[in-house]
Protein backbone atom coordinates (compact mmCIF):
# COMPACT_ATOMS: atom_id res chain seq x y z
CA UNK A 1 0.00 0.00 0.00
CA UNK A 2 2.95 2.47 0.58
CA UNK A 3 4.27 1.72 -3.06
CA UNK A 4 0.93 2.62 -4.91
CA UNK A 5 0.06 5.94 -2.82
CA UNK A 6 3.97 6.71 -3.68
CA UNK A 7 2.92 5.71 -7.49
CA UNK A 8 0.32 7.84 -7.36
CA UNK A 9 1.70 10.52 -5.84
CA UNK A 10 4.68 10.55 -8.32
CA UNK A 11 2.70 10.40 -11.73
CA UNK A 12 -0.15 12.77 -10.90
CA UNK A 13 2.48 16.00 -10.24
CA UNK A 14 1.37 19.39 -11.89
CA UNK A 15 3.28 20.70 -14.53
CA UNK A 16 3.54 24.14 -15.24
CA UNK A 17 7.18 24.60 -17.21
CA UNK A 18 6.83 25.61 -21.07
CA UNK A 19 8.77 24.58 -23.77
CA UNK A 20 10.36 27.86 -26.20
CA UNK A 21 9.66 25.71 -28.95
CA UNK A 22 6.45 23.95 -30.43
CA UNK A 23 8.60 20.60 -31.08
CA UNK A 24 10.41 20.23 -27.78
CA UNK A 25 13.49 20.12 -29.24
CA UNK A 26 16.36 19.35 -26.87
CA UNK A 27 20.32 19.53 -27.65
CA UNK A 28 21.50 16.22 -28.91
CA UNK A 29 24.68 15.91 -26.88
CA UNK A 30 23.77 15.83 -22.82
CA UNK A 31 27.00 17.45 -22.51
CA UNK A 32 26.95 21.20 -23.41
CA UNK A 33 29.60 24.16 -23.14
CA UNK A 34 28.76 28.18 -22.35
CA UNK A 35 31.07 30.82 -23.61
CA UNK A 36 30.99 34.34 -23.46
CA UNK A 37 32.56 36.00 -26.62
CA UNK A 38 36.15 37.09 -26.79
CA UNK A 39 34.84 39.88 -28.47
CA UNK A 40 31.96 40.86 -26.55
CA UNK A 41 31.77 44.66 -24.62
CA UNK A 42 29.61 44.42 -21.31
CA UNK A 43 30.65 48.05 -19.58
CA UNK A 44 26.79 49.43 -19.65
CA UNK A 45 25.81 46.00 -18.41
CA UNK A 46 28.16 46.36 -15.58
CA UNK A 47 30.91 44.26 -15.92
CA UNK A 48 33.41 42.79 -18.10
CA UNK A 49 33.50 39.97 -20.35
CA UNK A 50 35.83 37.62 -17.77
CA UNK A 51 33.29 38.55 -14.98
CA UNK A 52 30.30 37.93 -17.14
CA UNK A 53 32.43 34.21 -18.05
CA UNK A 54 32.56 33.94 -13.65
CA UNK A 55 28.75 34.11 -13.47
CA UNK A 56 28.50 31.53 -15.89
CA UNK A 57 30.08 28.25 -13.24
CA UNK A 58 27.80 28.88 -10.28
CA UNK A 59 24.44 29.87 -12.94
CA UNK A 60 25.10 26.06 -13.81
CA UNK A 61 26.54 24.57 -11.04
CA UNK A 62 23.93 25.77 -8.54
CA UNK A 63 21.11 25.21 -11.01
CA UNK A 64 20.48 22.83 -13.70
CA UNK A 65 23.71 20.41 -13.28
CA UNK A 66 21.66 20.10 -9.47
CA UNK A 67 19.44 17.22 -11.08
CA UNK A 68 19.41 13.80 -10.44
CA UNK A 69 16.87 12.86 -12.80
CA UNK A 70 18.27 14.95 -15.77
CA UNK A 71 21.06 13.85 -18.14
CA UNK A 72 22.11 17.22 -18.94
CA UNK A 73 25.98 18.43 -18.06
CA UNK A 74 26.40 21.96 -18.94
CA UNK A 75 30.03 23.16 -18.68
CA UNK A 76 31.77 26.85 -18.27
CA UNK A 77 33.82 26.71 -21.96
CA UNK A 78 35.28 30.13 -20.73
CA UNK A 79 36.15 32.72 -23.60
CA UNK A 80 35.42 31.61 -26.88
CA UNK A 81 37.74 33.72 -29.60
CA UNK A 82 35.79 34.46 -32.49
CA UNK A 83 38.54 36.45 -34.09
CA UNK A 84 37.34 40.18 -35.19
CA UNK A 85 33.74 39.26 -35.02
CA UNK A 86 31.88 41.57 -33.22
CA UNK A 87 28.49 41.18 -34.71
CA UNK A 88 27.06 39.15 -31.18
CA UNK A 89 28.11 43.25 -29.88
CA UNK A 90 25.21 44.89 -32.13
CA UNK A 91 23.61 42.81 -34.37
CA UNK A 92 20.16 41.31 -34.64
CA UNK A 93 19.15 37.89 -32.82
CA UNK A 94 16.77 36.17 -35.43
CA UNK A 95 15.14 33.62 -34.48
CA UNK A 96 14.94 30.31 -37.24
CA UNK A 97 11.32 30.50 -37.63
CA UNK A 98 11.19 34.11 -37.91
CA UNK A 99 11.66 34.83 -42.21
CA UNK A 100 10.93 38.42 -41.75
CA UNK A 101 14.08 38.97 -39.22
CA UNK A 102 16.89 40.21 -42.01
CA UNK A 103 19.84 42.34 -41.95
CA UNK A 104 22.97 42.21 -39.84
CA UNK A 105 22.15 39.48 -38.08
CA UNK A 106 23.94 36.70 -35.44
CA UNK A 107 25.21 34.06 -37.10
CA UNK A 108 24.24 30.37 -36.15
CA UNK A 109 26.38 29.04 -33.32
CA UNK A 110 27.23 25.59 -31.82
CA UNK A 111 26.85 24.92 -27.60
CA UNK A 112 25.20 28.03 -26.18
CA UNK A 113 27.43 31.59 -26.44
CA UNK A 114 26.29 34.73 -23.97
CA UNK A 115 27.87 38.41 -25.21
CA UNK A 116 26.10 41.59 -24.48
CA UNK A 117 24.33 43.32 -27.02
CA UNK A 118 23.05 46.92 -27.18
CA UNK A 119 20.90 46.57 -30.11
CA UNK A 120 17.49 48.90 -29.64
CA UNK A 121 15.33 45.89 -31.58
CA UNK A 122 16.69 43.59 -29.41
CA UNK A 123 15.94 45.57 -26.43
CA UNK A 124 13.58 47.71 -27.01
CA UNK A 125 14.12 49.13 -23.09
CA UNK A 126 16.58 49.44 -20.67
CA UNK A 127 14.95 47.19 -18.32
CA UNK A 128 14.84 44.37 -20.51
CA UNK A 129 17.63 42.33 -18.81
CA UNK A 130 18.29 39.47 -21.21
CA UNK A 131 16.88 37.94 -24.25
CA UNK A 132 17.89 34.28 -25.58
CA UNK A 133 16.58 32.19 -29.00
CA UNK A 134 17.79 28.87 -30.25
CA UNK A 135 18.76 29.88 -33.87
CA UNK A 136 20.75 26.50 -34.72
CA UNK A 137 18.73 23.69 -35.43
CA UNK A 138 18.82 20.39 -37.28
CA UNK A 139 15.91 18.50 -37.57
CA UNK A 140 14.27 18.30 -33.83
CA UNK A 141 18.16 19.03 -32.21
CA UNK A 142 18.90 22.04 -30.97
CA UNK A 143 22.54 23.00 -32.44
CA UNK A 144 23.11 26.07 -30.78
CA UNK A 145 21.41 29.07 -28.78
CA UNK A 146 22.52 32.55 -28.25
CA UNK A 147 22.20 34.58 -25.03
CA UNK A 148 22.38 38.11 -25.11
CA UNK A 149 23.15 40.67 -21.76
CA UNK A 150 21.36 44.10 -22.26
CA UNK A 151 24.22 46.40 -22.99
CA UNK A 152 22.02 49.80 -23.76
CA UNK A 153 22.68 52.89 -21.82
CA UNK A 154 21.38 52.86 -17.83
CA UNK A 155 20.40 48.60 -18.82
CA UNK A 156 19.23 47.19 -15.50
CA UNK A 157 21.26 44.34 -15.62
CA UNK A 158 24.25 46.36 -14.42
CA UNK A 159 21.82 47.40 -11.54
CA UNK A 160 21.40 43.97 -9.96
CA UNK A 161 23.65 42.37 -7.46
CA UNK A 162 26.14 39.52 -7.72
CA UNK A 163 23.35 36.98 -7.17
CA UNK A 164 20.63 38.13 -9.30
CA UNK A 165 23.12 38.43 -11.92
CA UNK A 166 23.77 34.60 -12.09
CA UNK A 167 20.07 33.84 -11.54
CA UNK A 168 19.59 35.78 -14.70
CA UNK A 169 22.18 34.15 -16.69
CA UNK A 170 20.46 30.47 -15.08
CA UNK A 171 17.36 31.89 -16.35
CA UNK A 172 18.22 32.31 -19.97
CA UNK A 173 20.29 29.16 -20.36
CA UNK A 174 16.85 27.56 -18.79
CA UNK A 175 15.63 29.09 -22.34
CA UNK A 176 19.15 28.39 -24.22
CA UNK A 177 18.46 24.29 -23.73
CA UNK A 178 14.47 24.72 -24.88
CA UNK A 179 12.24 25.73 -21.52
CA UNK A 180 9.82 28.33 -22.25
CA UNK A 181 8.51 30.24 -18.90
CA UNK A 182 6.36 28.77 -15.91
CA UNK A 183 3.42 29.87 -14.53
CA UNK A 184 4.78 28.40 -11.09
CA UNK A 185 6.25 31.34 -8.78
CA UNK A 186 8.72 29.24 -6.96
CA UNK A 187 10.44 28.24 -10.23
CA UNK A 188 13.44 29.54 -11.83
CA UNK A 189 11.28 30.20 -15.25
CA UNK A 190 8.83 31.80 -13.77
CA UNK A 191 7.50 34.02 -16.24
CA UNK A 192 8.18 37.48 -13.73
CA UNK A 193 11.36 38.64 -11.85
CA UNK A 194 10.47 37.97 -8.21
CA UNK A 195 13.94 38.75 -5.77
CA UNK A 196 16.74 36.38 -5.98
CA UNK A 197 16.61 32.55 -6.86
CA UNK A 198 19.27 30.48 -5.36
CA UNK A 199 18.38 27.00 -6.55
CA UNK A 200 16.22 25.19 -8.90
CA UNK A 201 12.23 25.41 -8.18
CA UNK A 202 10.56 21.71 -8.76
CA UNK A 203 8.84 22.63 -11.49
CA UNK A 204 12.16 23.66 -13.28
CA UNK A 205 13.44 19.76 -12.29
CA UNK A 206 10.40 18.59 -14.00
CA UNK A 207 10.53 20.72 -17.24
CA UNK A 208 14.46 19.60 -17.35
CA UNK A 209 14.02 16.32 -16.36
CA UNK A 210 11.08 16.01 -19.30
CA UNK A 211 13.61 17.28 -22.10
CA UNK A 212 16.90 15.67 -20.69
CA UNK A 213 15.42 12.09 -18.86
CA UNK A 214 18.03 9.68 -17.35
CA UNK A 215 16.96 6.42 -18.97
CA UNK A 216 16.06 3.51 -16.95
CA UNK A 217 17.87 -0.04 -18.49
CA UNK A 218 14.73 -2.21 -16.91
CA UNK A 219 16.98 -4.08 -14.46
CA UNK A 220 16.98 -1.96 -11.22
CA UNK A 221 19.29 0.81 -13.57
CA UNK A 222 19.63 4.05 -14.03
CA UNK A 223 22.18 5.73 -17.34
CA UNK A 224 22.46 8.65 -18.52
CA UNK A 225 21.29 9.31 -22.43
CA UNK A 226 24.79 9.44 -23.92
CA UNK A 227 11.56 41.07 -22.15
CA UNK A 228 12.65 37.08 -21.33
CA UNK A 229 12.47 37.95 -17.45
CA UNK A 230 9.12 39.52 -17.50
CA UNK A 231 6.25 38.50 -20.05
CA UNK A 232 3.22 36.79 -21.27
CA UNK A 233 3.24 32.87 -20.79
CA UNK A 234 3.81 31.15 -24.06
CA UNK A 235 1.64 27.61 -25.22
CA UNK A 236 1.68 24.95 -22.54
CA UNK A 237 4.43 22.43 -23.36
CA UNK A 238 4.46 18.75 -23.29
CA UNK A 239 4.49 16.96 -20.08
CA UNK A 240 6.85 14.31 -19.33
CA UNK A 241 8.04 11.55 -21.82
CA UNK A 242 7.15 8.41 -20.98
CA UNK A 243 10.52 7.02 -20.05
CA UNK A 244 10.89 9.80 -17.44
CA UNK A 245 7.75 8.67 -16.07
CA UNK A 246 9.46 5.68 -15.49
CA UNK A 247 12.28 6.65 -14.35
CA UNK A 248 10.12 8.08 -11.82
CA UNK A 249 8.36 5.14 -10.61
CA UNK A 250 11.71 3.18 -10.25
CA UNK A 251 12.83 5.84 -8.18
CA UNK A 252 10.44 5.88 -5.97
CA UNK A 253 10.38 1.90 -5.69
CA UNK A 254 14.01 2.05 -4.74
CA UNK A 255 13.82 4.69 -2.45
CA UNK A 256 10.78 3.05 -0.86
CA UNK A 257 13.13 -0.16 -0.69
CA UNK A 258 15.59 2.04 1.27
CA UNK A 259 13.01 3.17 3.49
CA UNK A 260 11.36 0.09 4.45
CA UNK A 261 15.23 -1.06 5.35
CA UNK A 262 15.74 1.78 7.51
CA UNK A 263 12.25 1.59 9.88
CA UNK A 264 13.33 -1.99 9.97
CA UNK A 265 16.92 -1.21 11.12
CA UNK A 266 15.27 1.32 13.88
CA UNK A 267 12.78 -0.86 15.11
CA UNK A 268 16.07 -3.09 15.91
CA UNK A 269 17.62 -0.23 17.91
CA UNK A 270 15.06 0.40 20.20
Amino acid sequence: MKFLLLFIFISTTAQAYTLNNNFGATFKSRKVKVYVTSTTTCANAGLTPYELSDLVTPAIKNFWNTVPTSSLELVNGGILDVGSDTSYNSNLLCSFTDPTCTGSVIPAVKDIIIACNDNTTNFDSSNILAVTIPNNFKGRFINGSVILINDRNNSAFARLDQKKKISVIAHEIGHAIGLGHSGDKAALMFFETIGTRNYLGQDDIDGVSALYPVTFDGCGLFKGSIDHMKGPLPPKGKGPSEEYFWTLVSLGFLGSIGLSKLLKRLRKLA
